[in-house]
């Protein structure tokens, strides 16, 4: 069986690890358009709402490392951190 953003599970891991992975990987994806979103907030309303939406978002991440200690990020560097240049 194929999974969105994660390719060849090995049949011998954990169903729960798999989801996990599953999950962490939206969760960064999700992150990092939330990170680009707060860079260009127009309004300071917004980029506490992004920032709120941020935080909850960075609480679930952790969680998962919390359950999961060997769970590695997929994408560790995916998008740019406020402040970086733009490539």
């Amino acid at each position: 069986m194929q999974y969105r953003g994660f390719e060849n599970p090995e049949p011998s891991e954990d169903p729960e690890l798999a989801q996990a992975r599953i999950f962490l990987d939206e969760l960064e994806a999700h992150a990092a358009k939330l990170t680009r979103r707060l860079q260009t907030a127009l309004t300071p309303e917004a980029r506490q709402s992004i920032a709120g939406e941020l935080s909850t978002l960075r609480k679930y991440v952790d969680r998962i490392h919390r359950r999961f200690p060997g769970i590695a990020v997929a994408h560790p560097f995916r998008g740019n951190p406020p402040g970086a240049p733009a490539l």
